[in-house]
């Protein structure tokens, strides 16, 4: 072939990789800095108990401890929203991206929708907080049961038999 053939497939090759990497290799790179943050701000906060009623307090020192207690409350509250509301900006400005990332089974809207819930009921005592963490991670790619998925699955006993038997009109009754 001609020099100018491999000069221009060269530089074709060279275009199309720089609009591959443009296209998705810096959203994924952000998606990857935002996973980070959320899976840290979430091993971080998860140690935060809740307020004890403030009724309760009797002294100064307990009083300043419920004091404080409800500033990290609110700390996390606004950490968790924070975090959703960039999830979910990142899902409405980069599709593309967040249908590949779908594809290897990364929702980053639901995760973006699940922080913000986690925020509004993280004061609550009623909240699930462990169950709303759990589909956090799954949504963002990292489980707890990693391990357990390496396991060998226990065999279902009432699984679905295939017979070879052949089925006749006249054993059906219908004459």
């Amino acid at each position: 072939m001609q020099w100018y053939v491999y000069l221009t497939t060269t530089a074709a090759m060279a275009a199309l990789g720089w609009f591959g990497y443009e296209l998705l290799g810096r959203p994924i790179r952000a998606f990857f800095e935002l996973r980070r943050k959320v899976l840290e701000q979430m091993h971080v906060l998860q140690s935060i108990s809740l307020p004890k009623p403030r009724e309760l307090a009797k002294s100064s020192l307990e009083i300043r401890e419920y004091d404080q207690a409800v500033a990290d409350v609110k700390r996390a509250e606004r950490i968790f929203r924070e975090l959703g509301f960039q999830l979910l900006a990142f899902g409405e400005n980069e599709p593309t991206t967040c249908n590949a990332l779908g594809l290897l089974g990364w929702d980053v809207v639901a995760a973006g929708s699940k922080l913000i819930k986690l925020s509004e009921g993280y004061p609550r005592p009623d909240t699930e907080r462990a169950d709303l963490e759990n589909k956090i991670k799954r949504a963002v790619g990292l489980t707890d049961a990693a391990p357990a998925a390496f396991r060998q699955r226990p065999q279902q006993k009432h699984g679905i038999e295939f017979g070879n038997r052949s089925i006749y009109a006249r054993d059906l009754g219908l004459s």
